[in-house]
């Protein structure tokens, strides 16, 4: 994959939410829900995806153009506090190869603020997405 190139995006956290990707990505187009398979989905303060055999964090995949990445970049505040990973996720089309942030280590768990909750409970929303699977921190 060409980062010169359109990219699909993996988002998990506040990036689901429609709204707020229309802000920092406007060229993004949203394509489709995906499940990330043998991963969960931890705070640290912010979302992150760590290994874990046999477990699935949902999200949806995105359709970002160079400049949107660059602007993911910032939000995500990559390369400091995030790094791109490259993921395989099923979507209901089959399975499909995108970029993911991932948190640098070093930084302990902790629950999000209410603001960044209120945007990632917008995502699930916004994808439809079980809410049941933020049970552990609303």
């Amino acid at each position: 994959m060409s980062w010169q190139d359109e990219v699909l995006y993996f988002a998990y956290g506040v990036n689901l939410c429609r709204a707020h990707m229309d802000l920092w990505c406007p060229e993004s187009r949203p394509l489709s829900r995906a499940v990330l398979p043998d991963h969960r989905l931890v705070f640290r303060t912010w979302a992150d995806v760590v290994p874990s055999p046999g477990d699935t964090v949902p999200g949806a995949v995105y359709e970002i153009t160079p400049k949107d990445l660059a602007s993911l970049d910032e939000f995500q505040d990559c390369p400091a506090l995030y790094h791109h990973v490259h993921v395989r996720v099923e979507t209901g089309g089959g399975p499909v190869e995108a970029l993911a942030y991932q948190m640098n280590p070093g930084h302990p768990l902790a629950l999000p603020d209410a603001d960044y909750l209120s945007l990632l409970l917008r995502g699930y929303e916004d994808w439809d997405l079980d809410m049941a699977l933020l049970a552990v921190i609303t």
